[in-house]
C-alpha cells in the first residue's frame, strides 16, 4: 500500500502525477466575525465548479482558510482523487499543517491537527503557498462573505457597520450599461426601480421569507448600492431604506 506522505514547505514545481489540485479562498469580517469561504478541484485535466459557504463566529481569518482546506479536501475525496496539489495563501498556515511550531497560532493548532485525518484518501499531498487563487474562486469567498454580512445585519448593533461595510465593497462593484440595464461584474442583472438584483446576498437568503420581513430586515447588496450610489443616493440611512421599498 502506498506511503501517505505530507512533503516539505518548500514551493517545487507542479509535476504531472499531481492529479488532482485545490483552490481556495477565505474573506472575514473581523468585527461581526463573518466569514466566507470557496475552493475548487481541478481533477482528470477539467475544472469542478467552485463551491462556497459562508460561516459564522469564526474568530481568524486562519480559521476560515482552515476550514475551506477541509471542506475542498473532502471535495476532492468525493472526486477520487489520488496524489493532491493544495494551493494555500499563506505560508504558515503549510507549516502549521505539517505540525511545525506556529507562534501565535495556537487557536487553531487542534484545528489543523484534526485535518489530517482527511489526508488519509490521498498517496500524497503538497501543499504549496506559492500560487494566488483563481480570481473566480476568490470572488465566489466574497459573495459568500456577503451573504454572512447580511445575516449579521438581523442583530441591531450591527446594522449601522453592515450599512457602512455594503457601501465600502458596493466601490469595487463594476456596473455596464447593457440593452436590457444593468449588470454588475459581468454577473448580476440589478436595477433600482423595481429593486431587484440576481446575486445570493440579495435573493438566495430571503427567498422563503414574507415580503413583509423582507422590507423590514433586509438591506440593499452591494449591487444595488454600488447602482444607488452611481445615482447619488450616498446617505447610509438612505441606503438602507431603499430595501423597504422592494416588491419582492
Amino acid at each position: 500500500m502506498p506511503q501517505r506522505v505530507l512533503v516539505p514547505v518548500e514551493p517545487t514545481p507542479e509535476t504531472p502525477n499531481h492529479r488532482c489540485r485545490l483552490e481556495i479562498s477565505a474573506r472575514l469580517e473581523r468585527r461581526t466575525h463573518s466569514a466566507g469561504i470557496a475552493w475548487r478541484v481541478t481533477a482528470g485535466g477539467g475544472s469542478q465548479p467552485v463551491e462556497a459557504r459562508t460561516l459564522r463566529a469564526i474568530p481568524t481569518l486562519m480559521a476560515a482558510e482552515l476550514a475551506a482546506v477541509r471542506d475542498g479536501l473532502r471535495a476532492a475525496a468525493k472526486l477520487g482523487c489520488g496524489d493532491l496539489l493544495v494551493h494555500v495563501p499563506d505560508p504558515r498556515l503549510v507549516a502549521l499543517l505539517r505540525g511545525q511550531p506556529s507562534p501565535g497560532l495556537r487557536r487553531v493548532e487542534a484545528s489543523a491537527e484534526r485535518l489530517k485525518a482527511l489526508l488519509r484518501p490521498f498517496p500524497s499531498a503538497r501543499f504549496d503557498a506559492r500560487f494566488a487563487a483563481d480570481p473566480t474562486v476568490v470572488h465566489a469567498a466574497g459573495e459568500a462573505l456577503d451573504v454572512g454580512l447580511h445575516a449579521a445585519a438581523l442583530r441591531e448593533e450591527h446594522r449601522v457597520y453592515v450599512m457602512e461595510r455594503i457601501m465600502a465593497r458596493a466601490r469595487e462593484v463594476r456596473l455596464r450599461r447593457t440593452d436590457s440595464g444593468w449588470l454588475a461584474n459581468d454577473r448580476y442583472r440589478v436595477q433600482l426601480d423595481p429593486m431587484r438584483c440576481e446575486c445570493p446576498a440579495w435573493t438566495a437568503r430571503w427567498a422563503k421569507a414574507p415580503l413583509g420581513a423582507r422590507r423590514a430586515q433586509r438591506l440593499p447588496c452591494k449591487h444595488l448600492v454600488a447602482l444607488a450610489m452611481r445615482e447619488g443616493i450616498s446617505v447610509p440611512s438612505d441606503l438602507a431604506q431603499l430595501a423597504r421599498k422592494a416588491r419582492e
